[in-house]
């Protein structure tokens, strides 16, 4: 009896998370959303923190887009290529990616903690205001059709400027994931820079869509 009873029960929970999956597709109207994948960001930097940065950006800007409701975000291990996503052939696109409507493909070539100039000379690094500078290079490929198209492609620069005053952060026990990373400079220009992103994702593939 409690063997059947664990099988129902474990049959439940699939059938909760199938029907939640599939009601996550569409709207409440019906119309289906955007298929889209949003891959792994590519991190070309050499920023030292103990933890990928890459890793962090993808899994924010993931949650964002799909907090919109907008967007279906379908994720999947596998999505392993060996080709360019920024080249000028896109045909592999389109195998690669066959469950898809649009894939998004970031690459995080700019991340770095800059000192403003001062007025006076052979001022102290660590009393000098500082800059943290972030780029990241952004495509949205349509592979609805025949042809993958692109929609969107830019590179999004943000910059957040760190005062002198303050406190230096040790980003080697504030790591992302600790209640202290998303107050920390760093926790805040990530924040901002993915807003834009999911934001500029979002906009450019329903406009697609819509078409």
């Amino acid at each position: 009896m409690r063997r059947i009873t664990s099988v129902l029960l474990a049959l439940f929970f699939v059938g909760c998370s199938h029907n939640s999956d599939v009601a996550a597709r569409y709207h409440e109207d019906g119309r289906a959303k955007p298929i889209t994948s949003i891959v792994a960001m590519i991190d070309t930097t050499s920023f030292d923190v103990p933890w990928s940065i890459s890793d962090e950006l993808t899994s924010m800007i993931v949650s964002e887009v799909g907090k919109s409701g907008k967007i279906f975000v379908l994720q999947k291990e596998d999505d392993v290529f060996t080709e360019n996503p920024f080249g000028q052939d896109l045909s592999w696109v389109k195998r690669e990616f066959t469950d898809r409507e649009f894939a998004v493909f970031m690459e995080l070539v700019e991340h770095e903690i800059t000192p403003v100039a001062s007025s006076k000379k052979e001022t102290p690094l660590q009393e000098l205001s500082s800059n943290l500078q972030i780029a990241v290079r952004l495509r949205v490929i349509d592979i609805r059709g025949e042809t993958p198209k692109i929609v969107l492609q830019e590179m999004v620069r943000s910059s957040y400027f760190i005062p002198k005053t303050m406190i230096p952060v040790n980003y080697n026990s504030t790591t992302w994931g600790s209640p202290e990373f998303s107050k920390s400079p760093m926790g805040v220009a990530h924040a901002q820079v993915v807003q834009e992103i999911a934001s500029r994702v979002t906009d450019y593939i329903l406009l697609a869509k819509s078409r």
